[in-house]
């Protein structure tokens, strides 16, 4: 008798400590997956997003998670590093818009530097908790061209030109 008391006070407690995000607000689901999620860690995908997701960001379109899957699985494989801080939240029902900075670091851009870019999401839930829709809005040329050698000169140059004094 004490050996299954003593197991089930160790089983519970280490049951307790695995959090599903089905038991989340939407909003700590949000932050939940964004701080888990990496190139090895693909699976919060399907506990995330609906199987057909409509996600838009600058870059493209997708429909279904196991596109998105690929899509993050490409994205994070050269990811060193990679944060989301999360400024703020605005609900209303079951749709969140989230206002973030992301800090990157990757060989690939930014001469493997961090660097940040700011960014909101529009994401809406269902009523099984599953996001079924995410847009990402974020300047593309921060993210990516101007962090490229030769295009990012152009576009600061371009972007100089406009600056107001």
């Amino acid at each position: 008798m004490r050996a299954i008391f003593l197991i089930m006070t160790l089983i519970i407690p280490l049951s307790t400590l695995a959090q599903s995000m089905k038991d989340m607000s939407n909003k700590d689901k949000i932050k939940y997956f964004f701080d888990k999620l990496s190139k090895d860690n693909m699976t919060l995908v399907d506990e995330f997003y609906h199987p057909q997701v409509d996600f838009v960001d600058p870059l493209g379109e997708i429909k279904g998670s196991e596109k998105i899957k690929a899509y993050y699985g490409g994205m994070y494989q050269n990811v060193k590093s990679i944060k989301f801080d999360f400024v703020e939240f605005h609900e209303a029902g079951n749709h969140v818009i989230a206002i973030w900075k992301m800090t990157l670091q990757t060989d690939k851009l930014n001469s493997g530097e961090p660097y940040s870019v700011d960014g909101n999401s529009v994401i809406k839930f269902d009523e099984f908790g599953k996001a079924y829709y995410h847009r990402d809005y974020f300047d593309v040329g921060a993210f990516v061209y101007e962090k490229i050698p030769v295009l990012g000169y152009v576009i600061r140059k371009i972007k100089d030109r406009f600056k107001v004094e």
